[in-house]
C-alpha cells in the first residue's frame, strides 16, 4: 500500500511539474501591413516588469512576413533577431526595435513564461521611429498591450488591423496529465 501511495505522490509531482512547464501564455499574432505597404519604418517589441515581476520571458517566434527587415537596436533583456527573439523582463526597459519595409502581412508566436506582473508591447512606427502606425492609440503609440497577471492575461488591442489569437497550452499540460493518471491506473489495475 506504501509502494502505491508513492506512485500515486510521483504521479501528482509529474503533474504538476508538467502544468509548471506549461505554466506560459501564447498568442498568435497577425497583422495586415497593406495599408502600409512598401513604406519603411520600425517594428517595435517590449517586455517591461511591473512592480512584483518574478524573472520571465517574451520569446517571439514563427516569423512569417513579406516585409523587409533592417538594423536591429537591442536594449535590456532583448536578445536574437528575427524570426526568433527572446524578450526577458530583466530590467525596466527591455526593448527590440528593427527598422521594415512593410509588405502585406506581419505574422508571428509570442510565448510569454513565468512572467506575471510583466507587459508586453507591440507597436509599429514610420520612418522617424516616434510617430505610431497601426493603431488607435495616439497617446503611447501601441498596437497591442498583454498584461500578464498570476491568473493568465489581459489582452488590450488597439489596432484595427492585428488580431492576437491565444493558443491553447495550459489545456495540453491537463490532457498530458491525466493521460499519465490513466496509464498509471491501467497499471495498477493490472497489478491486482
Amino acid at each position: 500500500m506504501k509502494l502505491l501511495n508513492i506512485k500515486l505522490l510521483v504521479i501528482a509531482v509529474i503533474m504538476f511539474a508538467t502544468t509548471s512547464a506549461f505554466a506560459s501564455i501564447s498568442y498568435d499574432f497577425s497583422v495586415d501591413t497593406s495599408s502600409v505597404i512598401g513604406q519603411q519604418g520600425y517594428i517595435d517589441l517590449q517586455f517591461n516588469p511591473g512592480t512584483t515581476t518574478v524573472p520571465g520571458s517574451a520569446a517571439i517566434t514563427n516569423l512569417n512576413s513579406d516585409a523587409t527587415l533592417g538594423t536591429i537596436q537591442l536594449s535590456g533583456g532583448a536578445t536574437g533577431a528575427l524570426p526568433s527573439v527572446t524578450i526577458n523582463n530583466s530590467t525596466n526597459y527591455n526593448d527590440y526595435f528593427q527598422a521594415v519595409t512593410f509588405g502585406k502581412t506581419f505574422n508571428f508566436s509570442l510565448n510569454l513564461s513565468n512572467s506575471p506582473g510583466s507587459s508586453f508591447y507591440l507597436a509599429f512606427l514610420d520612418t522617424t521611429g516616434v510617430n505610431p502606425l497601426l493603431t488607435t492609440d495616439s497617446v503611447n503609440g501601441y498596437a497591442t498591450i498583454i498584461d500578464v497577471n498570476t491568473n493568465g492575461a489581459a489582452l488590450t488591442n488597439l489596432s484595427n488591423q492585428v488580431t492576437a489569437t491565444p493558443t491553447p497550452i495550459p489545456a495540453a499540460a491537463w490532457l498530458l496529465g491525466s493521460g499519465v493518471m490513466g496509464l498509471a491506473g491501467i497499471r495498477r489495475r493490472k497489478q491486482n
